[in-house]
């Protein structure tokens, strides 16, 4: 008998080493929502949850979707990691921690690719040298 979106929702959670909480605060959505998914109360999680979780979680989003394929991930296989921080330090943020910052890369690249100019150079503009910093401070 093929698992239920919830059978593999739980199997990723296990696999993942991570919690409902940590998923729940990972997608912004209640505890209880993922409860509910879980238990097969609700029959799946949004399609943009559901790729957000299954990146989250470490698992192939076409896997947790619909059950069919490996449960393991090829993305992070297939890209290098992208900064200067190590992976391992980067996991041991929280969940709040990775989703501030993944919303501060995000709004970052954006702004950067709207701009157009001096790729990776942040604007002066409204901020405040450490010289100016300590005299304003002191």
């Amino acid at each position: 008998m093929k698992s239920t979106y919830g059978q593999r929702l739980e199997q990723a959670l296990t696999t993942s080493g991570k919690d409902r909480q940590e998923l729940a605060d990972d997608l912004g959505i209640s505890v209880q929502a993922v409860s509910q998914v879980l238990l097969g109360k609700t029959k799946a999680l949004t399609a943009e949850n559901s790729s957000r979780a299954a990146k989250f979680l470490g698992v192939d989003s076409f896997w947790l979707a619909t059950g069919s394929g490996s449960l393991a991930s090829t993305e992070v296989a297939d890209q290098p990691w992208p900064f200067s921080v190590s992976r391992e330090e980067y996991e041991q943020l929280s969940a709040l921690q990775k989703s501030g910052l993944d919303r501060i890369v995000t709004e970052y690249t954006r702004a950067s690719l709207e701009r157009k100019d001096e790729w990776g150079t942040p604007r002066s503009e409204g901020m405040i040298s450490r010289e100016k910093r300590k005299t304003h401070s002191g």
